[in-house]
C-alpha cells in the first residue's frame, strides 16, 4: 500500500470502494464476511497489526492477502516493530472490543491527521477516544500536547498537568514539564 498513512484507510466506505486498506479495517471486513458465511472470525488485537482469527491454529492476516500466520510469522511482526527482545504472550491472540477497536481506529486517524497538521480534527478523534477512555493519560497527554501546538496554552498546561497527576512517574515526565513551562511563559507574555 503506497499510502498507509493516509486517513482515508480508517474509514470503511473508502477501504470497500478502493479494495485497499489497513489491517485493521480489513480484519473489520473479514469479520462481517464471516457472519454471513456462519464463520466466527474474531478480530485480534495485536500489537502493532490487528489480525483475524477463527481457532487457535487458524489465524489469518486479512492486510497479506488472508495469508495464514504461524507462531514465527508472529514473532517476526514483534521483531520488525518492537526489537528482537518482544516475545508472543498468548494474550497477544485475545479477541479485542469493540471498544478497543474504535479506540485503534481513532488513534489511527489521530495520528494520520498529527502528521498532515490538521491538528483541529486530531482533536476531535483524541476528544472521542477520551469519551470512550476518560482517563487514558497517553490520550490526556497527546491533548494537550495538540492544544499547545495550536497556540492554547492554558489548555494545554491544564491538560499536561492532569497527564503528570495520572502517570508521576512517566518516561516522557522532563520532556512534558519543558512544555508546561514554556506553555506559562507564552501565557504571561500575551
Amino acid at each position: 500500500m503506497d499510502d498507509y498513512y493516509n486517513p482515508k484507510n480508517n474509514f470503511l466506505n473508502n477501504v470497500i470502494e478502493q479494495k485497499v486498506g489497513i489491517p485493521i479495517t480489513l480484519s473489520i471486513i473479514y469479520s462481517e464476511i464471516g457472519k454471513f458465511l456462519n464463520l466466527d472470525l474474531k478480530i485480534v488485537g495485536f500489537p502493532s497489526h490487528v489480525i483475524v482469527k477463527y481457532d487457535e491454529e487458524t489465524i489469518l492476516d486479512p492486510f497479506n492477502h488472508g495469508n495464514l500466520l504461524s507462531l514465527d510469522n508472529l514473532q517476526e511482526i514483534l521483531h520488525s516493530n518492537y526489537g528482537d527482545d518482544v516475545e508472543v504472550l498468548p494474550e497477544y491472540l485475545n479477541e479485542i472490543t469493540t471498544e478497543k477497536i474504535l479506540i485503534r481506529m481513532l488513534r489511527n486517524l489521530k495520528n494520520s491527521y498529527m502528521e498532515s497538521y490538521a491538528y483541529e480534527i486530531a482533536i476531535k478523534c483524541n476528544k472521542m477516544i477520551l469519551s470512550l477512555s476518560p482517563d487514558s493519560p497517553d490520550e490526556v497527554r497527546d491533548l494537550g500536547i495538540i492544544e499547545n501546538k495550536l497556540l492554547h496554552y492554558d489548555k494545554a498546561v491544564k491538560l499536561l498537568n492532569h497527564y503528570l497527576e495520572l502517570e508521576p512517574n512517566a518516561n516522557d515526565a522532563d520532556f512534558i514539564l519543558k512544555l508546561i513551562k514554556e506553555a506559562r511563559e507564552k501565557i504571561t507574555h500575551r
